[in-house]
């Protein structure tokens, strides 16, 4: 079966096993996952993004390194680009982060 099929079916069928459909659901929240940070990628291509650094982005947001790696963890922010191992993330993200995570 070719991969494009895998991805294609991933529907939940009420005969499956409990434990089948929660490797299913797992699967569809990374495929989501995936299908945005292609998105972003294909952006950083295309666009000429301002990008912000770690310490930008906790300072601007008031948070600390591990909330930062936690909020990265959960998928409010992404990186957009490691340079000698240092993240960057775009300045838009950065400003929906502050605003959602203060509550503004």
């Amino acid at each position: 079966m070719p991969k494009k099929q895998y991805l294609r079916g991933l529907r939940l069928s009420p005969g499956q096993a409990y434990a089948q459909k929660l490797i299913l659901l797992e699967l569809l929240a990374v495929k989501r996952q995936l299908a945005a940070y292609l998105e972003l990628r294909e952006q950083l291509e295309q666009e000429n993004v301002l990008l912000r650094d770690a310490e930008y982005v906790k300072s601007h947001v008031g948070i600390s390194t591990e909330t930062l790696y936690r909020l990265q963890r959960d998928g409010h922010i992404c990186i957009a680009r490691r340079v000698h191992n240092k993240r960057y993330y775009r300045d838009v993200d950065v400003e929906r982060l502050r605003r959602h995570y203060r509550g503004l």
